[in-house]
């Protein structure tokens, strides 16, 4: 645990030293090679993963994505930290393509890095990842995340449809202090969601707005996601499984899947939540993934963990 945090301060300090030398985020538009082809898949039903802080080469991780690919899902959505400790470039494949190549079709990246799996030779990419605060440790900052994989837009900050289902990727850098909403991804979020036709709407990215997990919750990401009719929020950063619900509001669905891979569990309740205002779920037992099935009128989240993966531990149900 103390060599475990002695690397992780060792890269905030990197990525500090690099901010002083004029290294900035990548934004919405700054794409630093050529971006993957838009996905706009139809069908009536759909069936989709979603893992998060998974991406350690573990056991755990192993265990978690056998029983992701048991379920056949049609594509996996990540909510970040893909890539321990650093996102460097030396152990980008053992911790994602080692586990889930089937489902990454990566025709931009270098031939070594290029996967061989079933989405190749079907050329349809069926993995989405968001960036966690450690894929964005590399120096140049995201660079091994942007060479690897081959997604829609700017790769960084970016949104897909798939059936009745319209996802959008976000990008909450090392430490989710991002502004809503005159920044340009929070106004291109918005933007996209007013003119957005599909029943369903999902924001995913990593820092969760509302947690009373090790880190709390990221303040900053307290988007009016209800108002702009998103339905459900998707996040990770907190290694457990956890549901946050805003008390007297029936949206967005708040959920938390951090326990994917990484092969530590973070208490529940460091940072209590105000219980007069939220309600919240939390397991921090178990390793899981979230299994999502949609159709023209219902989705349902499933949260199973592979110690017992025959029943779901907890079930949302979201109906239009």
């Amino acid at each position: 645990m103390l060599m475990l945090r002695n690397l992780l301060f060792g890269a905030l300090l990197i990525t500090l030293m690099t901010a002083a030398l004029g290294v900035t985020r990548i934004k919405l538009g700054e794409n630093p090679k050529p971006a993957g082809a838009p996905v706009h898949v139809q069908a009536d039903s759909i069936t989709f993963a979603v893992i998060g802080d998974y991406g350690r080469d573990s056991k755990q991780e192993d265990s978690v994505a056998k029983m992701v690919k048991s379920w056949n899902p049609d594509f996996i959505i990540t909510v970040g930290d893909n890539n321990y400790l650093t996102g460097s470039a030396s152990t980008i494949k053992n911790n994602i393509g080692k586990y889930y190549g089937d489902y990454i079709y990566n025709p931009d990246a270098k031939p070594d890095w290029q996967c061989h799996g079933k989405a190749e030779q079907q050329k349809q990419n069926r993995f989405f990842p968001a960036p966690g605060n450690h894929d964005n440790y590399s120096i140049p900052r995201l660079k091994p995340y942007l060479d690897y994989f081959t997604l829609p837009g700017d790769e960084t900050n970016y949104d897909f449809t798939w059936g009745p289902v319209h996802f959008y990727s976000l990008n909450t850098g090392t430490d989710a202090k991002m502004t809503c909403c005159d920044s340009k991804v929070s106004g291109w979020l918005k933007d996209a969601l007013q003119k957005d036709t599909k029943t369903f709407k999902i924001v995913y990215f990593h820092h969760p707005p509302f947690s009373s997990g090790e880190h709390g919750s990221s303040k900053d990401m307290r988007w009016p996601f209800k108002e702009w009719g998103v339905d459900a929020v998707l996040t990770g950063h907190e290694h457990f499984y956890a549901k946050a619900t805003v008390k007297g509001s029936t949206a967005p669905l708040y959920l938390i899947c951090g326990n994917s891979g990484s092969n530590e569990h973070y208490p529940c309740d460091k940072h209590p939540l105000e219980k007069d205002k939220y309600d919240w779920f939390c397991d921090n037992v178990h390793f899981g993934a979230i299994k999502v099935t949609v159709t023209k009128h219902k989705a349902v989240f499933e949260y199973y963990a592979v110690e017992q993966p025959q029943y779901p531990l907890d079930v949302n149900v979201v109906s239009k």
